[in-house]
């Protein structure tokens, strides 16, 4: 064998095994081989590096690539100075530089979009937006327009979902309070602080379980939602009809109606995955309410209650965790028990007897709320009509 020092990329000369930067092997370029390679827009120029390799000119470009003659002799060779021409005319016709093939892996290249921030893609992609299907975006930037976006309304953007939801950024308010927002709602403005903020997202909530009887066509459903008043919920906002009968089987207290609706909506795609047996069609209840989902059979009351034991839990062993004081745990009331207290901070109780009363934890930069003496279980039963019997 032998090695040479001269190289022919850009040179479309004929040339002889002694113009290769490759190591020679000196075995016989069988006249098939030749005639293959010939066939399919090569030219075969030496056996090279071992007795399996052949050196190839491409008959297109003038390009030298290394291949296996047993590829020249059952399947096409791909000249690789002709594909990164493509790809460096597919990246000009998107709009971007082209710097060269990721060296992790295979199906990407490494762009230049015109902000000079560095990008990484697939080719695919690239030919997509050559195509004008889809639009490049730079990470870099989207991270920048982002931060932009949050200080315009007192939030810093610290980084993507913890929960990995590509819709969802972590931002911490001026106040010091973290929480994750949709990037749509932190784009204009629509989203409140669940620390500092004054409307229902900062203020205490409730996950509720109603039983909703209508005795003129005997349609008996499970409702399971979030609101800071369970009871007018039911009474003015479900559209039912005045012969229905609602009985609040369940109320779990949550600290901000923010943490009600992320849980509430957590567990509704849980029990869609596990147990879609249990949701009631649409069209069976269109008439009864002016809801559109959260309705379950009632034959599924024990897994709406284990979906309440799991938040509860989870509920309170977060509050444990930031408030290493004693804490409590969240209410659980059934039909003849209240889901709030007069000034609105959850009571905790067992079944046997009333504990005794516990202050909600404090939040910082959040007014406290005035301390109020123990009430009876269930205050919510005189201030809202109905309820009783």
């Amino acid at each position: 064998m032998s090695k040479t020092t001269c190289s022919s990329h850009d040179t479309r000369a004929p040339l002889s095994a002694t113009d290769l930067s490759l190591v020679i092997h000196h075995g016989e370029l069988h006249a098939h081989w030749v005639e293959a390679a010939r066939s399919k827009g090569f030219t075969l120029i030496a056996r090279v590096q071992d007795r399996f390799r052949v050196a190839l000119r491409c008959q297109t470009c003038g390009g030298l690539h290394v291949a296996r003659y047993f590829v020249v002799m059952t399947a096409q060779p791909l000249c690789p100075h002709c594909i990164e021409s493509r790809w460096r005319a597919t990246a000009l016709g998107a709009g971007l530089t082209w710097l060269g093939r990721d060296p992790d892996h295979r199906h990407y290249g490494r762009y230049l979009p015109p902000c000079g921030h560095e990008i990484r893609r697939q080719f695919t992609f690239v030919e997509r937006v050559a195509s004008g299907a889809v639009a490049p975006r730079c990470e870099t930037c989207l991270v920048h327009r982002e931060e932009e976006e949050a200080l315009r309304f007192g939030w810093t953007r610290l980084g993507r979902d913890l929960q990995g939801s590509a819709n969802y950024r972590l931002y911490r308010h001026s106040c010091g309070h973290t929480q994750r927002i949709a990037v749509a709602n932190m784009k204009w403005g629509q989203c409140d602080c669940a620390g500092c903020g004054q409307s229902w997202t900062a203020k205490p909530s409730f996950i509720y379980l109603l039983e909703i009887r209508h005795s003129g066509t005997q349609r008996h459903y499970l409702k399971l939602g979030y609101s800071s008043h369970p009871v007018k919920r039911h009474k003015h906002q479900l559209g039912l009809p005045k012969d229905t009968e609602v009985e609040v089987l369940r109320v779990v207290a949550m600290p901000t109606g923010h943490d009600a609706c992320a849980r509430e909506k957590a567990a509704h795609a849980r029990l869609k995955r596990a147990h879609p047996e249990a949701l009631v069609p649409h069209p069976e209840y269109a008439d009864l309410m002016n809801v559109v989902s959260e309705i379950y059979r009632p034959a599924s009351l024990s897994i709406l209650h284990d979906t309440l034991d799991r938040i509860e839990a989870e509920v309170t062993n977060a509050a444990r965790t930031q408030f290493p004081v004693a804490i409590s745990a969240p209410s659980r009331t059934t039909a003849d028990g209240n889901p709030e207290s007069a000034n609105n901070i959850p009571e905790a109780h067992t079944p046997a007897a009333s504990v005794p009363w516990v202050p909600a934890p404090f939040y910082p930069h959040r007014t406290p709320r005035p301390i109020a003496a123990a009430r009876d279980r269930h205050p919510i039963l005189r201030r809202h009509w109905g309820l009783t019997g």
